[in-house]
């Protein structure tokens, strides 16, 4: 015979923010939660013995005791939860916290233990969290699932979401919220230069003339035209393509937290190809002609510092090449970074332990004796910003430089730049044997793999000159064979 279906004449109706919401489906469900929501004590039953004995108290019983039954009881036989959705739905309990006066009873309303959801939806078994305390938000999320209306409901259902659909900004409105995060996070003005010059000048001017204005437009294909005018159009070497694709790469993740992306469309692109070239630095025979260039500097009439320029223009150079520092941090070093014994120093590592470097006795002679116009300093005024304070000091070094006239191998003039007397540093101490990782920790680097990307080549030298060290050795003291 049929399994009988008590059907109700009435409708419950859970109102929640004002909207009206149907009941969950079957009679015993709406019976069951009309008798919990009146909060009426309801008796326990004894559960039946056998199938039977459940089908006959099901057809014959009285549905006020019925209800109850399958809430409290038929749910936590394990041999009958697979009958249990096919009959109530889907229907909320609560799993009680250890503490709860009410934990013996899964269908008490008014406590703030998780609520749950069990049941059954178009032969799909639902047993999860309904994410909420609240009985209410909890039906709520009970009638979603079984109409399927997974946006009434306040937890997570297993039907796959539908893409949010992002919101719209311009390229314009982008780059300068771009740009004034980098404003408000007090980074270098070199860094911010960059970035300016890269997307408020060159990517502005490019989609203005492509007639681009939003920030979805710009596709992987776009882009990849877009880089391809650093070489074509503005001449950018490999280097620099490079480092503006990092950072292309970094505008776009930009976008994506403040979710007006989907994706990174600069990651999409292959990454540039940029050919390692070995570190320049100075031999010692050529860091001599540098310095002898300074002696002659005074020739050459400007400034206020004119009749110290070389000298000044000498201990900046040795201060680079004995101290690792670059020139922004060397033409802004304060006097009270070097002791009176002659230890430079360096910074403060992450472990708040202090870095030193010991300076030779003349140069740090040299250093105490400088003049300079700001006693708080070596060379800079500290009146002008820290970025625009090397540029005349660079514009010096070039004369330098020129001056030296230094030569490779085959007779064409040497590409000099500051920067390498801090290469010098860093080279000569690897060639006398000083383990990577400390050379790294003077150079004040983040990780060693950076020290080992720019200076490999010399770790190989040092270990070619322990390998002639060790020929020299077999020369004097042949094996005996």
């Amino acid at each position: 015979m049929p399994f009988p279906v008590l059907r109700s004449a009435e409708t419950r109706k859970i109102i929640h923010n004002d909207k009206i919401y149907p009941s969950p489906s079957g009679a015993i469900a709406q019976l069951g939660e009309r008798i919990v929501r009146n909060d009426e004590v309801v008796g326990s039953i004894p559960t039946s013995s056998t199938i039977f004995n459940l089908v006959i108290s099901t057809t014959y019983s009285l549905a006020e005791n019925f209800v109850p039954f399958l809430y409290r009881r038929l749910t936590e036989v394990q041999s009958l939860s697979t009958i249990t959705p096919l009959l109530m739905g889907v229907f909320v309990y609560a799993r009680h916290t250890t503490d709860c006066p009410k934990r013996v009873d899964r269908f008490w309303r008014r406590c703030r233990c998780p609520k749950w959801l069990r049941g059954t939806v178009a032969g799909r078994e639902v047993r999860k969290s309904a994410k909420t305390r609240s009985w209410e938000k909890a039906e709520i999320a009970a009638h979603s699932i079984e109409t399927g209306d997974a946006s009434q409901s306040p937890i997570e259902t297993d039907a796959p979401k539908s893409p949010i659909e992002p919101q719209r900004v311009t390229i314009r409105g982008a780059v300068e919220a771009f740009l004034d995060d980098e404003q408000g996070r007090h980074l270098r003005r070199g860094t911010t230069g960059q970035s300016h010059t890269l997307l408020n000048t060159q990517l502005l001017d490019w989609v203005r003339e492509r007639g681009l204005d939003y920030l979805d437009e710009l596709t992987a294909p776009v882009l990849a035209k877009f880089r391809a005018h650093w070489s074509k159009d503005l001449g950018n070497g490999q280097n620099t393509a490079r480092r503006k694709h990092e950072r292309l790469c970094g505008f776009f993740h930009f976008c994506i937290r403040n979710e007006w992306i989907a994706k990174n469309p600069a990651r999409l692109l292959k990454p540039i190809r940029v050919e390692r070239v070995p570190t320049g630095y100075y031999t010692r025979e050529e860091f001599a002609k540098i310095v002898d260039a300074t002696y002659a500097y005074g020739d050459w009439r400007g400034g206020h510092d004119f009749h110290d320029r070389g000298t000044r223009l000498r201990a900046l150079l040795l201060v680079m090449r004995w101290g690792g520092l670059a020139l922004t941090d060397a033409v802004t070093l304060e006097r009270s970074k070097l002791g009176k014994d002659g230890k430079l120093f360096l910074y403060r590592a992450k472990t708040g332990v202090p870095v030193y470097l010991p300076l030779p006795p003349d140069v740090a002679d040299l250093l105490q004796n400088l003049p300079n116009s700001n006693p708080r300093y070596f060379f800079w005024s500290g009146i002008c910003d820290r970025e625009d304070a090397k540029k005349p000091w660079d514009k010096s070094l070039r004369r330098v430089f020129k001056s030296a006239a230094l030569r490779e191998a085959d007779g064409t003039p040497k590409r000099c730049t500051a920067h390498m007397c801090r290469d010098t540093f860093a080279v000569e101490l690897l060639l006398a044997g000083v383990p990577l990782d400390q050379v790294s920790l003077l150079l004040g680097h983040d990780s060693i793999k950076v020290t080992e990307r720019h200076y490999a080549p010399f770790v190989k030298a040092r270990q070619e000159q322990l390998e002639s060290s060790a020929r020299r050795a077999w020369e004097q003291q042949p094996a005996a064979l």
